[in-house]
C-alpha cells in the first residue's frame, strides 16, 4: 500500500462525509453556536492521541497494529483485550453504516419508482447486497478496497461541497459563526462529545502495518493527516450549516440539513447528490471499518489467540479473507435481525454506532495511557509524552463518561454493560488461551507476524 492507499485507509474509517451531513446538528445539540469550536478543540483532542499512536508506529515498523502496541505497553493481555474491543468496534460501526446506506439509498429509490425505506423486504436485500459487495472488494485486495473507498468518499465529499458552495453563494460569508451568542467553555465542551466521536476511525490506518510501504512513516502521516483532513472539512459544513440557517435551534430541528439548505439555496438537484455522496461514504465506512477489524482478527489468529484458521492468508489474493468474510457476515446478520425485529433503520444506526464508539474509547485510553510506559521501555526521553499522553487520556476519559453519565434512556443505559461484557468474556478468553497453552499464546502477542499480508512475502496459504 501507498502513502495515499494507507491515508484512504484512515478517511474511510472515519466517514467525514457522513458526518459533514449529519455531525453538526448532533454537535450542536450540547455546543449551542460552539460547534465550530467544540470540533477545532476535539480536532487538538485526537491530535495527542493520534501523536502517541504515531510513537509506536515510528518505532514497531511494518510489524505493528493496535494489538501489538498496546501489548507492547501493559502485556498481552492488556493488548487482547483492548483489540477485541477494537475490532468489536468497527464490526458494530459496520453495522450502523450499512443501515446508514439503507437510510440514503431509500430516497433515491423512491425517486425513481421503486420501492424505498418503507419495504422492510428492500431495506434487508439492501443490507445484504451492500455486505456482498464489500466482501468481494475487500477479499480482492486492500489495494481495490481502499482505492473505492477513497473515490467513493472523494464523491461524497464533493457533492457536499457543491451545496455548501450554492449556499453560500446565496446567502454570503458572515463572521456570526465566530462570535455565537453565549459562547462559553461549558457549552464547547458539551459539544466536544460528539464532535470527538466524529473523528473515530481515524487510526485504522495502524491495521496495516503489514501491508504499508515504508510503514514507520506512512502510517504517522496518514493517522494525523486524516485527523486535520475531517477537521477542515467539519468546520467548512458547520459553518455553512450556522450561516444558512442562521441559529443551532434550526439545524437542531432539520431532519436533513444539507438537503434542506439546497432546497433554499434553489439548488433542489442537489439534495440527491447529498444523498449520493452519504450512500458512498456509509459503504467506504462497511470497508474501512471491516478492513481494520480483520488485521486485528487475522493477528489474533496468527498468534493463537483466536482458532489458527482466521490467521490464514488467501492462495492468491494474500488477504485475510477468513476474518474478512466472518466479519462481514456477522455484521450483516446482526443488522439483519435488528432491522427484522422491527427496529428502524435510525436507531440500527445509533445504537450500533454508540456501543461500536465505546470499542474506540478503550483503545485510546490504552494506547494514551500506555505510551510513556513504552517509551521508557526503550529508552526514550518520556516528558513530552507524560504530558500529550496524559492530557488526551483525560480527554478521552470525560468523552466516555458523558457517554454513560447522566444515565441515559433506555436502551442506551444498557449499551456500555453490553460493551463491558464482551471485555469480559475477551479477558476470560485469554486467561482460558494462556492457561491450555500454560505460557499464553504460541507466538509473542506484539511481535511482527510471520505472515505478511498483500507483500508475497512468507504467506501461510489457505489449503
Amino acid at each position: 500500500m501507498s502513502g495515499s492507499e494507507v491515508l484512504a485507509q484512515s478517511v474511510a474509517g472515519i466517514a467525514p462525509s457522513s458526518a459533514m451531513a449529519t455531525g453538526p446538528a448532533l454537535v450542536a445539540i450540547g455546543a449551542g453556536g460552539a460547534v465550530m469550536y467544540s470540533y477545532a478543540i476535539s480536532m487538538v483532542i485526537m491530535l495527542m492521541v493520534g501523536w502517541c499512536i504515531t510513537q509506536f508506529a515510528r518505532r514497531e515498523g511494518e510489524g505493528g497494529t493496535l494489538l501489538s502496541y498496546i501489548s507492547k505497553a501493559f502485556g498481552p493481555g492488556a493488548g487482547f483485550v483492548g483489540a477485541v474491543g477494537l475490532a468489536f468496534g468497527y464490526a458494530l460501526i459496520a453495522v450502523g453504516s450499512l443501515a446508514g446506506v439503507v437510510i440514503y439509498l431509500g430516497p433515491l429509490l423512491d425517486a425513481v419508482g421503486l420501492p424505498g425505506v418503507h419495504s422492510t423486504a428492500t431495506t434487508l436485500v439492501i443490507e445484504v447486497v451492500a455486505a456482498v459487495l464489500a466482501v468481494l472488494a475487500m477479499v480482492r485486495g486492500v489495494q481495490l478496497s481502499t482505492r473505492i473507498s477513497l473515490v467513493l468518499e472523494v464523491v461524497s465529499i464533493c457533492s457536499i461541497l457543491v451545496v455548501i458552495s450554492a449556499v453560500l453563494g446565496t446567502k454570503g460569508l458572515s463572521m456570526a459563526p465566530l462570535h455565537p451568542p453565549g459562547l462559553s467553555a461549558s457549552g464547547i465542551t458539551g459539544g466536544m462529545v460528539l464532535a470527538t466521536l466524529g473523528y473515530a476511525g481515524f487510526e485504522s490506518a495502524t491495521c496495516m502495518g503489514t501491508e504499508a510501504k515504508f510503514a514507520s512513516r506512512t502510517i504517522p502521516r496518514a493517522v494525523l493527516g486524516s485527523t486535520v483532513i475531517a477537521c477542515a472539512l467539519y468546520l467548512l459544513s458547520s459553518y455553512a450549516q450556522l450561516v444558512g440557517f442562521g441559529s443551532p435551534a434550526k439545524i437542531i430541528a432539520s431532519a436533513a440539513p444539507l438537503n434542506q439548505l439546497a432546497d433554499s439555496a434553489g439548488v433542489h438537484p442537489l439534495g440527491y447528490l447529498i444523498d449520493i455522496g452519504a450512500v458512498a461514504s456509509f459503504f467506504a465506512c462497511v470497508t474501512g471499518s471491516l478492513n481494520a477489524a480483520s488485521r486485528l482478527i487475522f493477528s489474533m489468529g496468527q498468534d493463537r489467540l483466536l482458532h489458527r484458521s482466521v490467521g490464514v492468508a488467501h492462495p492468491t489474493r494474500r488477504t485475510p479473507h477468513r476474518a474478512i468474510i466472518g466479519l462481514s457476515v456477522g455484521s450483516a446478520v446482526t443488522a439483519v435481525i435488528m432491522t427484522a425485529s422491527g427496529i428502524t433503520t435510525t436507531n440500527v444506526l445509533a445504537y450500533a454506532g454508540t456501543i461500536g464508539t465505546f470499542g474506540y474509547m478503550i483503545a485510546y485510553i490504552l494506547i494514551a495511557t500506555g505510551t510513556s510506559v513504552y517509551l521508557r521501555r526503550v529508552r526514550v526521553p518520556i516528558a513530552a509524552t507524560v504530558v500529550v499522553g496524559g492530557l488526551a487520556t483525560v480527554a478521552m476519559c470525560y468523552v466516555l463518561y458523558k457517554n454513560v453519565y447522566p444515565v441515559p434512556a433506555a436502551p442506551y443505559d444498557l449499551l456500555p454493560w453490553m460493551f463491558l461484557g464482551v471485555l469480559v468474556l475477551a479477558g476470560a478468553w485469554y486467561a482460558i488461551v494462556k492457561g491450555r497453552s500454560g505460557r499464553g499464546p504460541d507466538a509473542k502477542p506484539g511481535a511482527p507476524s510471520s505472515h505478511l499480508l498483500d507483500t508475497g512475502v512468507a504467506l501461510e496459504a489457505a489449503d
